[in-house]
């Protein structure tokens, strides 16, 4: 009798763990697609490129990000064990804690997760306008790059740029701070505003400067894995489906055919080629070949941006690779 009981309770037991792993959650961020984008008169997170065309071309780029949107039903539903994927990287969560407005409990102001993982700081995610969640992380917010947009001088009367807690300005104390400070105009730290297609506003500030694990950080003294450095998953680029695309900063992309030959070869690049280095702090609006990776359901895995050789970021430059 004794023995059945153990031998009951033992199978019961392992019911549940298995129980446990299916019902293990993973909870990615939302598609870009998921709501309508207007590039010409939405609000946007914000890189500036061509600094140096402002003098001697007349235009600078607007490099347009936002923020990563995660659904508010599987946020609110996450349990210890679920895996979030926060700026590319699978956490597993080992405890959520709800925050509550004026700290009393009633209205949740935010959900702060607790992980598996060793993780230095905090990971929180906070209502967005959408009815969404974004994420928060030691201060600064993930993002998608959205589009580039080349930007004509001189901007509009009306343009207003705020620097910091400083009294707002103009365009001219804008393009000083460009040349002085362009690299520090981060996605998660400047913002910006478009009407009617025109650039109307820019807001800056010196922090937060973004994760300080940042793939085209770590690569400007190599080793870091292409999926890695183009903010990619490793796994399921096996199998998964490439499609090409040559952009054009007129026409915009269009879709590119690949033979068998150059599909294995980028599905290469992407498993095993590593960056070696910086190439050089350039930026092109056009003339580039992007490659996607999806798997057969249509997730989208990866994507690599070349031009002449290099593997482009669209913040920082291009970059040298080997495998």
């Amino acid at each position: 009798m004794k023995r059945n009981l153990l031998t009951a309770a033992l199978v019961l037991l392992l019911t549940l763990c298995l129980a446990a792993c299916a019902g293990a959650a993973e909870i990615k961020p939302l598609e870009p697609g998921h709501q309508p984008v207007d590039l010409s008169g939405g609000s946007f997170c914000l890189a500036v490129k061509d600094i140096d065309k402002t003098v001697t071309g007349g235009y600078f780029t607007a490099s347009l990000y936002l923020p990563d949107h995660y659904a508010a039903a599987q946020i609110e539903a996450i349990v210890p064990g679920d895996t979030v994927l926060v700026n590319g990287k699978s956490r597993t969560v080992r405890e959520l804690v709800p925050h509550y407005a004026d700290g009393e409990p009633g209205l949740v102001d935010s959900y702060e997760i607790y992980t598996e993982e060793e993780f230095d700081g905090y990971i929180a995610f906070i209502h967005a306008s959408d009815g969404c969640y974004v994420c928060l992380v030691n201060d600064w917010t993930p993002v998608f790059h959205v589009e580039d947009v080349k930007v004509m001088l001189p901007l509009p009367d009306r343009f207003v740029y705020t620097p910091g807690e400083e009294e707002p300005a103009g365009m001219y104390e804008f393009l000083n701070d460009l040349e002085k400070y362009g690299d520090t105009f981060l996605p998660y730290n400047t913002f910006c505003a478009f009407e009617d297609g025109v650039l109307v506003s820019v807001s800056h500030w010196s922090y937060p400067a973004g994760p300080e694990d940042e793939p085209a950080e770590e690569a400007a003294s190599g080793a870091v894995p292409v999926w890695k450095f183009c903010h990619g998953k490793r796994e399921g680029l096996e199998t998964a489906v490439v499609k090409g695309y040559k952009s054009d900063c007129e026409a915009g992309p269009s879709e590119i055919e690949l033979t068998s030959d150059e599909i294995e070869n980028l599905r290469s690049i992407a498993i095993n080629a590593v960056i070696t280095g910086k190439a050089n702090d350039m930026s092109v609006t056009g003339g580039t070949w992007f490659y996607s990776f999806e798997t057969p359901e249509g997730e989208h895995l990866l994507t690599i941006e070349l031009y002449k050789g290099w593997i482009i970021d669209a913040a920082t430059g291009m970059y040298n690779y080997s495998r």
